[in-house]
Order: structure tokens, then C-alpha cells, then sequence
């Protein structure tokens, strides 16, 4: 593992002129969906003077959690604490999507009031000839599990709403797989704290980003770790997939105000570094969460199109002995929560 780990700094090293990304691409005009999955349009990107510039440990760091493994990389998984609050926290929601142009949307999602989820569709799963997607089916059992969950006992808990959606559909003999993750926003168990519970298997995830770090700017204060069976093989739901929601990581983030919540599949995360995630963030303080979501959707594409970015994907291929070059184009879809 240490010769592995030296391989990968050598690279990084030897590939600084990667690190500077391309110029931030920012969205001129807001695109509300209005529905679970409605049709994308790439967003119109207009070009700033404002660039991204990716630290050089944070390609190390996925690099190195990429080796030891998910289980192990656990210590950014870890939520801080908060002191109560006088009022629960209010919240708005946006969302931003995008295909890979080499098939239709695989990626679905769902946003409700208090619940939220982002599944994302195995491409290389086998898929049925008739009906959706195997994403969209679990998508929208799940949300359906949750509301009716809220209806009769008047909470969530997410992690058994996706074990009863995926018990459904494997009783159905669905076809196909997806990751999933899948959030619910508790302002009634704990009196005086805003929690953010939920669950996640695979590779797509959730980043709670907290204004106010040391240095006056945004950080990452909770993040779900990627849980991987080996490379560019995720943890996945269905098909003929071992695992089973047992294995869902289960996620308890108390939250304040200010906090920026995103849910994203590895669309973004593969491409786009967590410095950057920051950064995006921070440039789009102030405005709604439908334009921080097209930013860092529409920043995503623009970096899955470069043929010389070096993104993590690229660094955990390199730690896994894999040839790669350039941006991983793939479905993005990104789900942005801003909390008051």
C-alpha cells in the first residue's frame, strides 16, 4: 500500500498544470424542474474570470481512500456537533440534470418537503424492454415508502423506507441496479436541532458544505464516503448485485444555519474535486439553490468534456493501475438544499 500511495503522489506531482481547472462557468438564468425527472437541458454557461484551483492533497485523499477502502475512510463520514437552536432551520431545494449524450438519463431523483433522494442507474446492468428504469423504479417506490411512512406515524426513517422499496422490487423480479441515496429532514425528534438523516449506498452521496471555517470561507463539515467493491464497481441495489440496503451507510448530520446540503451521483464527484465543490458554493452564496446546482452541474460538464482535466476519477484509476486520460462523461444529476 505505501508503494501504491507513492505512486499516486508522483503522479499528482508530476501533473501540476492539471490542478489549474478551467475557468468557472456559472448559469445566466435559472431552470426550475418542476417534476421527478423532467427532461434536461444543458445549461447555457457563460464564461467568468473566476478560476477553480484543486489542492493538491485533495487528489491525494481520493486517491487514498480509494486503496484502504470505504470502510475505512471513515473519518470525514463522522458528523460534528452543534449547540441547539431557539427555532428549527427552513430550507429551500434545487436541482440541476444532465445526460450523457451517449444514452438517455439514467439518473433519477425525487424532492419532496422534507424528503429528498438521487439514484443513480448502473449503466452497465441489465435493463428491462419494457417500463422504467430500474433508478426510477426504486426513485419512486421509495419516495412513496417515505410519504406514507410521514402519513401513518408522522416521521421518516429513510433507511427502511429503501429497504421496503428495494424488498418490493426485488419481490417483482426487477430488472437492473442503481446506487441510492436517500435523505429526510427531522426538525421534531430532538427538540431544537435540524437533523438530516438518511441513507446511502454506492457511490453517489451526500456533502453537507458549512459556512464559516477557519479561514472565513466554506468547508465540507460531513460528507458520505463512497463504498466500492473494487474500481469503478460501487456498492449497487438489484440485479444480480450481493449487496443488500444491510449495507447502507446511515446518515445523521445535525445542521445550522447557512449549511449547504448537496446530493449528487458520482456525475459530479468523479469530476469534480471537493475544493472545487467549495468554491462553486461560495461563488453562488446569495442566490438560490436551483443556480448552485446548475453551477456545479454545468461546471461537472464542462470538466467531463476536457480531454486534459485530471479529476479523481482519473486518481483513483491511477491507484488502481488503470489507464486514464480527461473528464469521465457520465449522467449528472445534482439536488442542492440551502438551509435559513
Amino acid at each position: 500500500a505505501k508503494m501504491r500511495a507513492f505512486v499516486v503522489f508522483g503522479c499528482l506531482l508530476a501533473s501540476s498544470q492539471a490542478f489549474l481547472a478551467p475557468g468557472l462557468s456559472l448559469p445566466q438564468s435559472k431552470r426550475v424542474h418542476s417534476a421527478k425527472c423532467a427532461p434536461s437541458l444543458r445549461t447555457r454557461l457563460a464564461q467568468t474570470s473566476t478560476g477553480l484551483q484543486m489542492g493538491l492533497f485533495d487528489g491525494l485523499t481520493k486517491g487514498l481512500e480509494s486503496m484502504i477502502g470505504a470502510e475505512e475512510a471513515t473519518g470525514p463520514n463522522i458528523a460534528p456537533k452543534v449547540d441547539a437552536a431557539a427555532n428549527v432551520l427552513t430550507w429551500n431545494v434545487g436541482v440541476s440534470e444532465i445526460p450523457d449524450p451517449r444514452h438517455p438519463m439514467e439518473d433519477a431523483w425525487f424532492a419532496g418537503d422534507f424528503d429528498f433522494g438521487v439514484f443513480d442507474g448502473v449503466s452497465g446492468a441489465a435493463k428491462s424492454e419494457f417500463g422504467e428504469l430500474y433508478s426510477f423504479q426504486l426513485s419512486s417506490t421509495t419516495y412513496s415508502m417515505m410519504r406514507s411512512q410521514r402519513e401513518k406515524r408522522g416521521f421518516v426513517e429513510p433507511e427502511l423506507a429503501l429497504e421496503y422499496a428495494y424488498g418490493a422490487l426485488t419481490a417483482a423480479q426487477a430488472i437492473g441496479s442503481t446506487t441510492a441515496t436517500t435523505v429526510s429532514i427531522d426538525t421534531k425528534s430532538e427538540p431544537g436541532f435540524t437533523l438530516l438523516k438518511g441513507a446511502n449506498v454506492g457511490d453517489s452521496g451526500v456533502t453537507v458544505v458549512r459556512q464559516g471555517g477557519e479561514d472565513g470561507r466554506p468547508y465540507v463539515a460531513y460528507k458520505t464516503v463512497p463504498q466500492m467493491h473494487y474500481f469503478n464497481c460501487p456498492f449497487q441495489l438489484g440485479g444480480g448485485s450481493p449487496d443488500t440496503t444491510d449495507l447502507a451507510t446511515k446518515i445523521r448530520c445535525p445542521l445550522i444555519a447557512g449549511d449547504v446540503v448537496i446530493l449528487a451521483s458520482d456525475g459530479l464527484y468523479d469530476n469534480v474535486y471537493e475544493s472545487q465543490i467549495i468554491d462553486l458554493i461560495e461563488a453562488t452564496v446569495g442566490q438560490t439553490p436551483e443556480v448552485m446546482a446548475q453551477a456545479l452541474v454545468g461546471y461537472a460538464r464542462q470538466v467531463q468534456e476536457d480531454p486534459n482535466a485530471y479529476v479523481p476519477f482519473g486518481v483513483e484509476a491511477a491507484a488502481a493501475g488503470k489507464p486514464w486520460s480527461g473528464g469521465k462523461l457520465d449522467d449528472t444529476c445534482v439536488l442542492v438544499l440551502q438551509f435559513q
